[in-house]
This record gives structure tokens, C-alpha cells and sequence, in this order.
């Protein structure tokens, strides 16, 4: 049987590369975003609602498409994509939060279970990446890094940890742990402040407060002008760099995330002045 893999996926797709495995298993022949590819079944996995009509497949699923799941305990074709050099997967997959803005409360998660590394890692990478859409609401959270030390794993973070969350045991054991990328965090509602204040401490008394190290700033959703740029000054008096995430892309958005990633605003005092002078 010849199997089709189609998505949008810029970099990997775990649920195309756990069908893949699937798939190989049963002797089937599997090929990944090959359109013309003459196949008798044909998955497409879509990240992105305005690609929804871009594959022509039997079965669809992804973020595109609310309720979709893959009920599929396999490890990945690390094969599938041959440039990656490093495990992929989930240890906890849900976020108890309902964010308005956020597509993960939508989503079907196959379950809410803490999993293993062992579950998906392959030893013969000394990387990993974490999906995890929040690991610190996970109560075995501590087994996932204590499993990531043991077998000496450099860290990829893909969707950074929740500042709301940290506590001394959470943020030593970011700092122990090797990352191959920057430490992310985000900030998304104004009332959240005091919370995120406590996490930026935590991350200045572990020396964690560096320029490199970023938090998303949800801007065009709930917040004002004066909002967001009262975040970006809070998060650059602590050493670290807002990245303005658009939730609407309009002329203001635009404005103030290319303002801020030009880090304009550190010839100036305060950002407030930056801006007052950048418009």
C-alpha cells in the first residue's frame, strides 16, 4: 500500500512522523509532501486555517481543524525527516488554561497522561525536543527533567515554560538543565502582573536574566497602547527581550513589533519615549 503524508508543517510534523512509523510497520511504502506522489491513502496534516484547502487528502487533521486527534502510542520516523537530529515529542500534552487567544483549550488532546522520554526518544540523539504546551502544569514535571539529566540531553525549546508558575524548584531546574536555544516565557494578560513580576525575580535570583532569553507579549488583543508598552519596560528592566506576538496583524500591531524587534528603544531612558519619538 502506498501512503501520502501532506502538511504545512515548515520544520516537523510528529503526527505524520508517528503515521509514518505506523505505516513502515505494516510494510506500507511512505512518502512526505510528494503532491503527485500515486498513493492509495493520503493523510494531511494542516497547522495553519488559511491552508485548509491546500491538500487534496482522504483524512485531515492538525490545528486547523478543531477536534482532530491521533490516538497512535508509537515512537516517531526520526527517517521521515532526515535533516533533524533530534528526538520530538510529548512528556505532557494538555494546558488547563482557557485563553481566549489560544488554540490549544480547542484542540482534542488524545489525553492528559505524564509520559516518559523513553516513550519517543531515540538515544542515538543527544537533543531533544519538548511540545509540551505547558510542562510546569504537569505534576510529574520534575520526573521529565530528572530523566532529560540522567541521559544528558540538550534541550530544544519549542514553546518556552509558564512564568506564573515558577517557584525556586521549577527554575533550578532550568538552570541545570542544557538548552541549545534561548529560555522562552510569555506575558499575555495585564492581569497577570504581579504573578509574572515574581517569576522575573525568580529568574534574576538564578541568574537566568539575559537578552537572549525573551517573553512573548500578546499584543492587539485585550490590552491598550500603554499596556503593552508598560510589559516590553518591565521585561527589559529585567534584563530579558519582549518579542510583541500580533494576535490581529493591523497598521498598529505592525508598528510595535517592528519597532520593538529593531530594539530601538534601547537608545532611549524608558520605550514610552522610544516610541513617542519611533512614531
Amino acid at each position: 500500500m502506498k501512503i501520502s503524508l501532506l502538511t504545512d508543517a515548515p520544520k516537523h510534523n510528529l503526527a505524520l512522523m508517528q503515521l509514518s512509523a505506523y505505516h513502515k510497520e505494516c510494510g506500507d511504502q511512505v512518502s512526505l509532501n510528494m503532491p503527485l506522489f500515486p498513493a492509495d491513502y493520503r493523510y494531511a496534516s494542516v497547522l495553519f486555517e488559511r491552508n485548509r484547502k491546500l491538500f487534496h487528502a482522504d483524512e485531515y487533521g492538525g490545528p486547523a481543524f478543531n477536534g482532530t486527534k491521533l490516538n497512535l502510542n508509537i515512537k516517531p520516523d526520526y527517517d521521515l525527516y532526515q535533516r533533524n537530529n533530534f528526538s520530538i515529542g510529548y512528556t505532557f500534552r494538555p494546558c488547563f488554561n482557557t485563553c481566549g487567544f489560544c488554540k490549544v483549550p480547542q484542540m482534542n488532546h488524545p489525553d492528559i497522561e505524564h509520559h516518559s522520554i523513553w516513550e519517543f526518544h531515540d538515544s542515538k540523539f543527544d537533543h531533544i525536543c519538548l511540545l509540551n504546551n505547558n510542562t510546569f502544569q504537569d505534576p510529574q514535571w520534575k520526573e521529565t527533567f530528572e530523566e532529560i539529566w540522567d541521559a544528558d540531553l540538550t534541550v530544544i525549546d519549542e514553546n518556552g515554560y509558564d512564568l506564573r508558575l515558577l517557584n525556586d524548584e521549577k527554575v533550578s531546574a532550568l538552570k541545570k538543565t542544557k538548552f541549545s536555544t534561548p529560555l522562552h516565557f510569555a506575558w499575555d494578560r495585564m492581569n497577570d502582573e504581579s504573578l509574572i513580576k515574581n517569576g522575573l525575580k525568580l529568574l534574576e535570583k538564578y541568574n537566568l536574566r539575559t537578552t537572549s532569553n525573551g517573553v512573548y507579549v500578546l499584543i492587539g488583543y485585550n490590552t491598550t497602547e500603554d499596556e503593552d508598552l508598560h510589559r516590553c519596560q518591565v521585561i527589559n528592566d529585567f534584563g530579558l527581550t519582549p518579542y510583541p506576538m500580533p494576535f490581529i496583524i493591523n497598521k498598529y500591531t505592525k508598528n510595535f513589533k517592528r519597532f520593538i524587534n529593531l530594539h530601538y528603544y534601547r537608545k532611549y531612558k524608558t520605550i514610552k519615549e522610544a516610541w513617542q519619538d519611533y512614531k
